[in-house]
């Protein structure tokens, strides 16, 4: 099976560098990275020691639900992409030992049984377990220690959504 990596779409990083309102209605705060991993939710990789970036609100779901979690992310306040991930590679910004993985059916809504905190090099194959269950359009991708976004992955043969 192929799986996508789906970032923070262009749309909503180019409004939001251009101070527009976040989820919350806020501004994006903007920092300067002291390259303690700041991971970019644009371009999933982290961003540099000394190079600007913004903080906002963001809830990665088309329509507003009970599931329709918001919370914390970071992009690089200059325009980015992702670069192309390999069959067998992660995001280069997640590094961490885990992460919550969790499947979304085509509503949008959280498939009971399918969350747990999976170790880094386990993520591709129960990403592969996820997404070949019935029912499962989505897995998000977060941090096990802060719940915060990082990224959505899904089949290849499926096409990329708003969420």
């Amino acid at each position: 099976m192929t799986i996508i990596f789906e970032p923070m779409d262009q749309a909503t990083a180019a409004h939001l560098r251009e101070n527009g309102p976040d989820s919350y209605d806020n501004p994006p705060e903007r920092r300067i990275s002291d390259g303690a991993g700041v991971p970019c939710r644009c371009c999933m990789r982290f961003v540099a020691p000394g190079e600007a970036y913004l903080v906002a609100a963001w809830r990665p779901f088309v329509t507003l639900h009970a599931y329709a979690e918001t919370g914390p992310v970071f992009l690089h306040a200059e325009p980015c992409a992702p670069d192309p991930i390999g069959p067998d590679s992660l995001p280069e910004f997640l590094q961490s030992p885990d992460y919550i993985l969790r499947g979304y059916d085509a509503d949008e809504r959280i498939v009971y049984g399918t969350g747990g905190v999976i170790r880094r090099e386990a993520i591709r194959e129960r990403l592969t377990h996820l997404l070949s269950r019935p029912g499962i359009e989505a897995v998000h991708i977060r941090s096990s220690r802060n719940n915060y976004y990082h990224c959505k992955a899904v089949r290849g043969d499926r096409p990329a959504q708003g969420q």
